[in-house]
């Protein structure tokens, strides 16, 4: 099969053969020249900066080293005693060692108790002087180690140097030292015969981030930036080296830039070295690369660009003319016919959007006689519909006012009940209890306990009917209203449970209507009644807000909580939130009850309008 017949009928092959080549010829280029030489520039320049700082560590390493090794041999000199006057050859050593040291300002010899016993050169005023508040000395004198200081601020910036002293049996009895100024040109001058770039800091920093020397006089004395992360290099013993940016400057010095930064630790004193120089100076040769890479690309990029919209040309023209035709389909003008162009896949479009013309056009037709016949359907379906939503809400209304007058009802037989409760059995029980009272003094003892009983039965039978007409209607919501009744039914149901009731009235308390006051009640008295049958609450808290046009009725424990959705399998507890929901109903109210498992209950009724008062 000949390719170029192929590709000559396959508008696909060209566009991907053409941009193809040469994007994959530009992805290749940039990413394995730039990649391989960016990372071997950047890692060369890198691991040099290491090597640099790692070298100048080490030197300081050793002349740190070789003046510790001066004061070592002092303290090898005084191991056999010095005490209050050491021998000659102890002052001698110790002469020597200031004299050949970097320890500006003196070396000293101190006693067990860190008071000072000989120093040079002589300090007539403070031979005396007690060093063992210094923490170098007190560290060198418990812990039997060398030490050497980071920067001690005593009125005067000092460095202090220690070595202990063991006599010939090994025990701890002194120390050597030397003081150092490090603001003297002595020390300054360790770091200033290195020669830098414009922009590279090389700093001696010590374990707090305190920078002691800089080839920049003026950063003496500062916090280094990034410090606490310094200082815990420096405990960890540990080099790093990488880029950062100057987010901590001090006024005076350069704006936020990108530095290379490279860090290595001394081993003989709690310092490190820091170069840092500008990234756009130690990676020059890498940036210098990566611009040339740049350029390439683009120039390669913009290529490849004008032979793919020379490519794309070919394409877009024809559709162009196909997307015409599209948008005269849209609009429904399916009479004038597609126009061909070809074999491709261009006129394999061209063709099927014809055809699809075709075929629409029909469809369309046939779509215009079922829509007739299906608004017609729709239509009589709507009348059916229409009639048996009237005939539901006549039901409806029915059920209500059937609903409204069972209440009634009911509600008439509960004041019945309790009214011939209380004038009838409560007076005869009342009457029968003043018999018995009357008997019990003149009875024997044996019918006086039998008596005694028969009154005690008495009194329960009495309660319980007291209680029961209460429930059945509660002369406190005639007398008081709804708050007062609903807080005694809480309190007389709640309380003797240990559960801690909190009642609140919010707005103007108000009287309402008997029908509304009695099915709010019920609500509240049946809520209260689950709460105490099955929450296992320890909190309830009911609110009855009287607001304008609002009247709310809200019940909340912290019970145990339930899934109203799943409610339906306790069959009490389903018909009561029926209950309470047709109730609300009734008085055109909204019924919400919130819980979850674990989290408690809460419920509210609100009756709307302004039409709840009397």
């Amino acid at each position: 099969m000949n390719p170029f017949r192929f590709l000559k009928r396959n508008l696909r092959g060209r566009i991907v053969l053409l941009v193809g080549l040469w994007m994959v010829a530009l992805a290749t280029i940039l990413l394995v020249s730039s990649q391989w030489g960016s990372q071997e520039l950047s890692s060369r320049a890198l691991s040099e900066r290491q090597h640099l700082v790692q070298a100048l560590a080490d030197n300081l390493d050793y002349i740190l080293k070789s003046n510790l090794i001066l004061l070592q041999e002092v303290a090898l000199g005084a191991r056999f005693g010095f005490e209050k006057d050491p021998p000659k050859t102890v002052k001698t050593a110790l002469r020597e060692a200031f004299l050949q040291s970097i320890f500006t300002e003196g070396v000293f010899l101190v006693d067990r108790t860190g008071k000072m016993v000989w120093a040079e050169p002589r300090r007539p005023a403070g031979i005396d002087k007690d060093l063992s508040l210094l923490a170098p000395i007190r560290a060198a004198l418990e812990a039997g180690r060398p030490e050497v200081s980071n920067l001690i601020l005593d009125g005067v910036r000092r460095i202090y140097a220690v070595v202990p002293i063991r006599d010939w049996r090994g025990d701890l009895v002194g120390a050597v030292g030397g003081e150092l100024d490090p603001g003297s040109l002595r020390f300054r001058s360790l770091l200033h015969p290195i020669r830098l770039g414009d922009t590279t800091y090389l700093d001696l920093v010590d374990g707090r981030g305190i920078v002691l020397a800089s080839n920049k006089p003026e950063r003496a004395f500062i916090d280094s930036d990034h410090g606490r992360f310094l200082a815990g290099l420096i405990r960890e013993k540990r080099s790093v080296v990488g880029t950062c940016h100057t987010c901590h400057e001090q006024k005076g010095f350069p704006e936020r830039e990108r530095e290379v930064v490279a860090f290595a630790p001394l081993t003989n004193a709690p310092w490190a070295l820091s170069i840092r120089q500008a990234e756009k100076e130690a990676l020059a040769p890498v940036f210098a690369m990566e611009r040339r890479f740049l350029f390439l690309g683009s120039l390669t990029i913009v290529v490849a660009l004008l032979f793919a919209g020379g490519v794309a040309r070919s394409v877009t023209k024809p559709l162009g003319v196909l997307t015409e035709a599209a948008k005269r389909i849209a609009k429904g003008d399916l009479d004038r016919p597609i126009p061909q162009f070809g074999e491709d896949e261009i006129g394999s479009l061209a063709l099927s959007l014809d055809q699809m013309q075709m075929k629409l056009k029909t469809s369309l037709d046939t779509i215009a006689e079922g829509k007739q016949d299906l608004e017609k359907r729709v239509e009589e379906r709507t009348q059916e519909l229409k009639a048996l939503y009237q005939e539901l809400q006549r039901k409806e209304e029915t059920r209500g006012e059937l609903l409204r007058k069972v209440i009634s009802v009911q509600e008439e037989e509960r004041k019945r009940i309790a009214r011939e409760l209380h004038d009838e059995t409560s007076q005869d029980l009342a009457t029968l209890l003043l018999s018995v009272e009357t008997s019990v003094s003149s009875a024997s003892e044996p019918l006086k306990e039998r008596l005694m009983r028969m009154k005690a039965l008495a009194n329960r039978t009495l309660d319980s009917i007291h209680r029961l007409i209460y429930d059945l209607r509660p002369s406190v919501l005639d007398d008081l209203g709804l708050p007062s009744a609903i807080r005694w039914v809480a309190e007389s149901r709640l309380e003797p449970l240990g559960i801690d009731l909190t009642f609140e009235v919010v707005g103007t308390e108000r009287r309402l209507k008997p029908e509304i006051e009695t099915t709010l009640f019920r609500i509240g008295q049946e809520a209260i009644s689950n709460i105490a049958r099955h929450a296992e609450a320890n909190s309830v808290r009911i609110v009855i807000e009287f607001g304008d046009r609002l009247l709310r009725l809200q019940v909340e424990d912290n019970g145990k909580g339930f899934e109203p959705e799943k409610v339906v399998g306790s069959a009490d507890r389903a018909i009561g939130l029926l209950g309470m929901r047709e109730r609300a109903a009734l008085l055109d109210g909204a019924f919400t009850i919130y819980s979850e498992p674990g989290g408690g209950t809460r419920l509210t009724i609100e009756i709307p309008g302004d039409g709840y008062l009397i």
